[in-house]
């Protein structure tokens, strides 16, 4: 699951597109991997489930708008209380990633001001999921 989380942060670049197929898949990783392991962390599963919901609330928004619907097949069943604790850092790395790809964009002046703002909100579900993880 390591593998995942790593190769989703090396494809996401400063120019990513926010609405683009690797952010999205980046994100849902992101939030697969946080709900698996809230479900068997023995030290601070609660924290594990907010980080995930917030992460859940990010995807919501941003795609509330788009067309079609993001399916990422991804198979986080192999995560177990050992995994849990090497897992929390990677998890970190591409969620600050995502926090800073989504606050770039938001910044964009050439782009429409409802998207800038659903980027901006993604941003903070990120920076919330960021504070909640152990």
């Amino acid at each position: 699951m390591t593998e995942n989380i790593l190769y989703a942060q090396r494809i996401l670049t400063d120019d990513s597109d926010p609405d683009g197929v690797e952010a999205l898949s980046a994100l849902v990783i992101a939030y697969k991997v946080a709900d698996f392991v809230a479900a068997v962390a023995k030290d601070d599963p609660d924290r594990w489930t907010f980080a995930s919901l917030s992460i859940a609330e990010g995807i919501d928004r941003l795609t509330q708008d788009l067309p079609g619907e993001l399916i990422l097949p991804l198979d986080a069943s192999d995560i177990d209380e050992d995994a849990a604790a090497t897992i929390s850092q990677p998890l970190r790395a591409l969620l600050t990633t995502l926090a800073a790809l989504y606050t770039s964009a938001a910044g964009r002046d050439s782009e429409p001001p409802w998207r800038r703002l659903t980027w901006s909100s993604v941003a903070q579900h990120i920076a919330r999921a960021l504070q909640e993880l152990p």
